[in-house]
């Protein structure tokens, strides 16, 4: 009777573990912060500038009211690449200036979100000396920081020199691996920092005439960017697409790319692009008549 009175003793302790709800590792409001950022990032990358502002201002309020300075300073950096995009030059300094208090006083070891601020500057003003001076790695930063710096800083050194080998492919080949595998099991990995890579990692194989390389890096990147609907990165990956086909003396396939990007471009506003691909639209349908 003892055995058997231990045994169900067992048993019920087993059930009553297997019925409590998962331990918490984190301030439920902390998670639900941290979904409203992303929510605004997504919006941000799909153009929808009222939208993206709203929301990065809703998780703005979330962060502040339990005092998560990095959670703010990626919400600041996100309303000032708004400021920036919208030519709003003095929110974008009072957002700069608000991130460097921070970091300074409150958040030094999370400085990479105001470098990483910089170097989006640099690029959207085609400021390839600074950005190649300026985008400096460190295996001290997360590997998502290190892949969007690497990703910089490949993209001056192929506009800089072109066909040069530069061991940042390498660097950015191994980490997109690891950033790969992580998009199956963590959900707060964010696809666009990979597409990015690749398409960086693209652009370097294109200019080294390794067309079949460039080829495999933007199918990658059409794939990701259309099934997480970054559909302006999709936009830049056909145009991408389209310049490798034509290298390649694929007009048909270039010409399919170049039509798809224009009419993506078209759609968001991107006005420099759409003149890019319809100069490459009457190029190639000059070449065919």
């Amino acid at each position: 009777m003892r055995i058997r009175a231990f045994a169900i003793l067992i048993l019920l302790l087993s059930l009553a573990a297997c019925s409590r709800p998962p331990r918490v590792t984190q301030a439920p409001a902390k998670s639900a912060a941290d979904v409203t950022l992303r929510l605004a990032q997504n919006l941000e990358q799909k153009h929808r500038v009222l939208d993206s502002r709203q929301t990065y201002e809703s998780a703005l309020s979330q962060y502040r009211s339990f005092g998560d300075v990095p959670g703010e300073l990626s919400v600041l950096a996100g309303l000032a690449r708004l400021a920036y995009l919208e030519g709003d030059s003095a929110e974008y300094d009072d957002l700069h200036a608000r991130m460097s208090f921070l970091v300074e006083n409150a958040a030094p070891g999370h400085v990479y979100i105001l470098q990483l601020l910089d170097l989006y500057r640099m690029q959207q003003e085609a400021d390839y000396v600074s950005l190649d001076e300026s985008a400096e790695d460190s295996y001290d930063f997360p590997i998502h920081v290190r892949m969007q710096i690497l990703s910089y800083k490949l993209q001056a050194e192929s506009y800089l020199r072109p066909g040069f080998n530069s061991r940042r492919y390498n660097d950015l080949l191994r980490l997109a691996g690891r950033y790969r595998r992580s998009l199956r099991s963590d959900f707060t990995a964010d696809p666009s920092v990979l597409s990015s890579a690749l398409y960086a990692m693209a652009y370097h194989q294109y200019l080294n005439q390794s067309y079949s390389t460039a080829n495999d890096h933007v199918d990658e990147v059409v794939a990701l960017d259309l099934l997480h609907e970054n559909f302006v990165g999709l936009g830049y990956a056909h145009w991408l697409r389209g310049k490798i086909h034509e290298a390649n003396q694929d007009g048909r396939q270039a010409l399919a790319d170049y039509v798809r990007a224009e009419i993506i471009f078209t759609e968001y506003g991107v006005d420099e692009m759409v003149v890019k691909t319809q100069a490459a639209l009457s190029r190639l349908q000059g070449d065919r008549q």
